[in-house]
């Protein structure tokens, strides 16, 4: 239910860069909407993001037919990879001079990839954490069934990651020194150094953690391990939301947020 309030702050945002000093809000926002590409595609993923959670909710409820479920996850499927595909189309990707036919799948996949690793742990976390709520004690936990179920899911996720997170560092920096002279680049890989920090921590929840979620200390180690790893991707998160609003062709300083 947050999705049309982030895509609100979404426009807000883009409006107040695009807005004309000297012009009515409401006309810059008009004009915003309808007379650019960037408003069309908003209008699409904003209709997207309010009907998201209803097809969500009629594939999980209970009282409808299966015909009505089975078409809900039909359609929270296809919406939500809609909306992965917003950040491509109104972002760097869609600035790709002829290479467009690859950036937009590419960078699509990539916040398809994230999505999935990223909300299906933050899901294990809190699924676990309610059950041991519902059942009224520390002691039952749902790690032991529910992580070697997503644990497929993550390792797809992380290598479409990998490989669309590569060919978009391809596509933007010109040069491996542009990794480490231009702001984009720093980004980028202060990005990528975070991304591998999360990728060690989930290397070790596969590893070491998972064959002793069995023992009596197992899921409480899997729990602490699982918070860390959720801390450093929302580092990761928002490196990213300063990183999409960095042209990979300017300078950039943290000056900058404050206009």
């Amino acid at each position: 239910m947050c999705l049309p309030v982030a895509m609100a702050l979404v426009f807000w945002r883009q409006l107040t860069e695009f807005r004309d000093p000297f012009a009515p809000w409401t006309e810059d926002a008009e004009l915003l909407l309808w007379q650019t590409a960037w408003g069309r595609m908003w209008l699409w993923a904003t209709a997207a993001a309010i009907m998201t959670p209803l097809a969500f909710f009629a594939a999980s409820d209970s009282r409808a037919g299966s015909g009505l479920r089975g078409a809900g996850w039909v359609a929270a499927t296809a919406l939500t990879a809609a909306l992965c595909a917003f950040p491509a189309y109104s972002g760097h990707a869609a600035g790709t001079e002829g290479l467009r036919w690859l950036s937009l799948p590419a960078d699509t996949l990539h916040v398809l990839g994230a999505g999935s690793w990223m909300g299906g742990l933050l899901f294990v976390v809190l699924a676990d954490r309610s059950w041991r709520r519902h059942m009224g004690s520390a002691e039952v936990s749902l790690l032991p069934a529910l992580v070697p179920l997503f644990s497929p899911i993550a390792m797809g996720s992380v290598a479409v990651i990998l490989v669309t997170g590569t060919l978009g560092a391809w596509l933007h920096v010109e040069t491996v020194g542009a990794l480490f002279t231009t702001s984009y680049g720093r980004l980028l890989t202060t990005k990528i150094l975070l991304v591998l920090a999360v990728l060690g921590v989930g290397a070790v929840n596969w590893r070491r953690l998972t064959p002793r979620l069995g023992d009596p200390n197992g899921p409480a180690a899997m729990r602490r391990s699982a918070v860390v790893e959720l801390a450093l991707v929302h580092l990761v998160i928002i490196v990213t939301a300063v990183l999409v609003r960095t042209s990979p062709l300017h300078n950039w300083s943290w000056s900058n947020l404050g206009h």
